[in-house]
């Protein structure tokens, strides 16, 4: 049996539409002649559905430990019969979330097998599209992320939890990474942050040390290798073969930035250790 709980309402003098609260409408079978029934049977029915729900695949009901983490999809289900990628993912958590709440959803955590996090919830359907969330990612190897940025003009807006795009360095065992961070709209902010587990973190500057000189011996090491007919030797694969380029970018360096803000890291951490 299908049902379709639905608020009433009717159209005022002005043309507006106002919502009647002393009844509601559903549909039975018929999405074409709608039932009106009092509020107290409509919260009686929408009980019974919570309390009923089942997986559309397994057909059994929701658990705490087997939740309905997609549209009428349970935990175990989802795991077994998403085929979109990615498919591979490893539950970790419910996200808390007022907001879910307030409309009748949860928001679930995922990890894929290189330690990406995912977050979906379950209005979304089971081959929606999940894409990687790099901020998430961040927090959940416990990295300090900054929420806010000051422009050139001096104000401080908000940094969106969608704009970070890429980590550099080994986020699951290092102490530094480095992620960008890149707005397509609004302010347009475009920079990069030195982040760690136990510190404030570092926006990428060109001016102001270290980043600047971490910056600066980066660029000058790949800068060395260039050779005519070849380029820069800008990495190597995990196939053991240099990675070329005619051009330097910035992104070009980030690992060689990480690489010496992890190496300065553990040497001050040495220091730390040897005056306890």
């Amino acid at each position: 049996m299908t049902v379709v709980l639905m608020m009433s309402g009717h159209p005022t003098k002005k043309g507006l539409t106002t919502v009647k609260e002393d009844y509601k409408e559903i549909y039975l079978e018929s999405p074409g002649h709608p039932l009106a029934i009092t509020p107290q049977a409509y919260a009686q029915i929408v009980s019974i559905v919570q309390a009923q729900s089942i997986c559309k695949y397994c057909y059994t009901g929701y658990t705490e430990t087997n939740p309905q983490v997609a549209e009428n999809v349970c935990l175990r289900c989802f795991q077994k019969h998403r085929t979109n990628s990615p498919t591979n993912l490893t539950f970790v958590c419910e996200v808390p979330s007022e907001y879910a709440a307030r409309y009748g959803y949860k928001i679930y955590q995922f990890v894929d097998p290189q330690g990406f996090v995912y977050i979906t919830n379950s209005h979304r359907k089971l081959n929606d599209t999940i894409e990687q969330d790099i901020r998430e990612t961040l927090l959940h190897y416990g990295f300090t992320v900054p929420e806010r940025y000051t422009l050139k003009s001096g104000k401080e807006v908000d940094l969106n939890g969608y704009s970070w795009r890429t980590i550099y360095g080994d986020f699951q065992t290092s102490p530094v990474v480095l992620a960008t961070y890149h707005e397509y709209y609004g302010d347009h902010i475009d920079t990069a942050y030195v982040l760690y587990r136990d510190r404030d973190p570092l926006e990428l500057s060109k001016r102001k040390n270290p980043t600047r000189q971490w910056y600066l011996e980066s660029k000058a090491t790949i800068e060395a290798t260039y050779q005519p007919r070849q380029g820069y030797i800008v990495t190597t694969g995990a196939d053991g073969q240099d990675r070329t380029a005619y051009q330097l970018y910035d992104y070009h360096v980030y690992p060689g930035i990480v690489a010496r803000a992890v190496a300065e890291y553990t040497r001050t951490h040495k220091d730390d250790l040897s005056k306890r």
